[in-house]
């Protein structure tokens, strides 16, 4: 039977996550001091963001044992205790980030869209309400514009692959 083009790519996705797991933490014997210790002088730093955002529930980072209940071995790679836990919370925080960036945008662009709406079926028989009508549609046009636009953060590489 001949595979569909999805199949394929399906296929090579798994490939892709089964080569990842073999890497995680490939590295890891380079780092002879424990990451939580690294940590400590400097864990604040990524707190106060958190507690300015409103979160609470700061995660526990003192130990650097193997502490989070919901985590697979089997099926989601090794643990490795505080530096794991803090490479998933780069990526945790990055797609939460994202997802609230994308939910922001999609309000905005609906919004400006209403706006448009109104101003096209707006009474324009007065020059002076034309005018800021045109004004407003071209200013709102602009940010629509702007919305639709793709940003990019750049950060330090945080994980270590295997060649």
């Amino acid at each position: 039977m001949v595979k569909t083009a999805a199949e394929y790519q399906r296929a090579y996705r798994e490939r892709l996550k089964a080569q990842e797991k073999q890497t995680v933490g490939v590295a890891d014997s380079a780092f002879k001091a424990p990451f939580h210790e690294f940590m400590g002088d400097f864990w604040n730093d990524v707190t106060t963001y958190l507690e300015w955002s409103g979160v609470k529930e700061i995660p526990d980072y003192v130990a650097d044992g193997d502490t989070d209940p919901d985590w697979n071995p089997e099926t989601d790679g090794p643990n490795r205790g505080a530096l794991g836990r803090a490479e998933r919370m780069v990526g945790l925080y990055l797609d939460a980030a994202s997802t609230l960036a994308d939910y922001i945008n999609r309000y905005k662009v609906q919004e400006i869209n209403a706006r448009l709406a109104e101003l096209e079926v707006a009474d324009l028989s007065d020059t002076q309400a034309r005018k800021q009508a045109v004004a407003d549609i071209v200013r709102l046009t602009k940010f629509r514009d702007q919305l639709s636009k793709q940003v990019r953060w750049t950060l330090p590489q945080w994980k270590v692959k295997g060649e």
